[in-house]
């Protein structure tokens, strides 16, 4: 955006130092080529940041399809930890059930033992009268037998109960500790899941960082790509601005140049002047006329529009009569050339000069020097190539300057 307002401020100052050094607000060429430059430069920074944009979309595409890997890893490796964390809570459940089971066993196995216990203390303390009274109340021998059998019977079962308990107390212990041992397993396989899957987002926390930053790129270079557009948009108006009040101004100038010529000379008639001094105003002067020749480059025939005035290479070419220098400047076919317009509807051409004096838009006089002598152009030799052309048409030069024709 920096970029593009120092070129907007440069554009306006060409502009400002353009239209105050000439007058009538037009604008010099190199005024103009500087504005084009800049616009150019905000061209090719466009077309810069335009790689940049699309080598920033091209990084989003590929970080997003490494997001979208990662998302399936990460979440491949959150159902690890689920069923990891699911085994735990299944193993602590049962752990806490073992407990409980532990609890209760240890329980009844106080229970039989106070029991147990009870039953001895009596039957300790009551030993002797217990067996008195079983002999004395039994009805025979036999039922006798049976009572001692009973109450044998009964201690045998406590005692059993009692070790059968402390059995399954130990196994519910035993059993308790294999699955303390496992929920350790378990807690360490869930650590090692959890860890994994953090690191897995870490690093997909990474790849969303780039592609965030990569998107935040993307928004920089469309701002400078639309900046830099905006700006060169308003470079070339103002370049064909310029371009439009140097055509007018142009206009202008052509304007008033051809009514101070219509103003101060119209041709109306007369012998013109000879365009070469250094050479004799007759037909021996000439090399060739105004007549259809063998082309003196290449091959066939052409018809040759002028008179051919060949002398010393430099010396001086004139203008045939009064008038305005509508062109001066490099003309294919006829090299450096000079057309001055003379009013009526006359103007004379002056080919394959070696330089020129005379600009475009100058008023010259009669017999003025406008040329040096050359072969610029399609030429073979040093000679001014002569034309008369009425309403745009050439025609023979002979009438107008009272030298005849020649036939080569």
């Amino acid at each position: 955006m920096k970029k593009s307002m120092k070129y907007i401020l440069a554009i306006a100052a060409a502009i400002s130092l353009s239209i105050s050094a000439l007058p009538n607000t037009s604008v010099s060429a190199k005024s103009l080529s500087e504005l084009q430059k800049e616009r150019n430069n905000l061209a090719q920074q466009t077309k810069d940041a335009k790689s940049k944009l699309a080598e920033a979309q091209k990084k989003q595409e590929n970080v997003m399809s490494e997001i979208q890997a990662m998302d399936a890893v990460v979440n491949a490796a959150q159902r690890e930890v689920d069923e990891a964390q699911a085994d735990l809570d299944d193993v602590n459940q049962r752990l806490e059930e073992s407990k409980q089971a532990y609890e209760e066993a240890t329980q009844k196995r106080e229970q039989q033992f106070e029991t147990l216990s009870g039953r001895m203390q009596y039957f300790y303390e009551n030993s002797d009268l217990s067996y008195l009274e079983i002999v004395l109340t039994s009805e025979n021998f036999g039922d006798m037998i049976r009572r001692v059998q009973y109450m044998d019977d009964i201690m045998s079962y406590d005692n059993t109960m009692l070790d059968e308990l402390t059995k399954t107390q130990e196994e519910i212990s035993k059993r308790t500790e294999e699955i303390r041992e496992e929920r350790e397993q378990s807690e360490y396989l869930l650590s090692v899941a959890e860890d994994k899957r953090n690191e897995l987002n870490g690093i997909l926390e990474e790849k969303q960082a780039l592609y965030n930053s990569y998107v935040q790129d993307e928004a920089k270079y469309n701002e400078i790509v639309a900046s830099n557009e905006k700006a060169s948009e308003e470079a070339q108006a103002l370049i064909n601005k310029l371009l439009a009040e140097q055509a007018a101004a142009e206009a202008k100038a052509r304007a008033n140049n051809s009514a101070s010529t219509q103003s101060t000379y119209v041709y109306t008639g007369g012998t013109l002047n000879w365009p070469v001094p250094s050479r004799a105003a007759s037909s021996s002067s000439l090399s060739s006329g105004y007549v259809s020749r063998s082309r003196p480059i290449g091959s066939g025939t052409e018809f040759h529009t002028g008179y051919d005035i060949p002398a010393s290479y430099g010396s001086a070419v004139v203008a045939a009569e009064a008038g305005t220098v509508i062109y001066a400047g490099w003309m294919n076919g006829y090299g450096n050339t000079v057309m001055i317009s003379h009013g009526g509807g006359l103007v004379t051409l002056y080919g394959h000069n070696s330089s020129l004096t005379v600009s475009k838009g100058d008023t010259v006089s009669r017999g003025q020097q406008i040329a040096k002598i050359g072969s610029t152009g399609n030429s073979t030799g040093n000679h001014c190539h002569f034309e008369v052309r009425v309403n745009g048409a050439h025609t023979n030069p002979a009438p107008y300057l009272g030298v005849g024709n020649i036939a080569s």
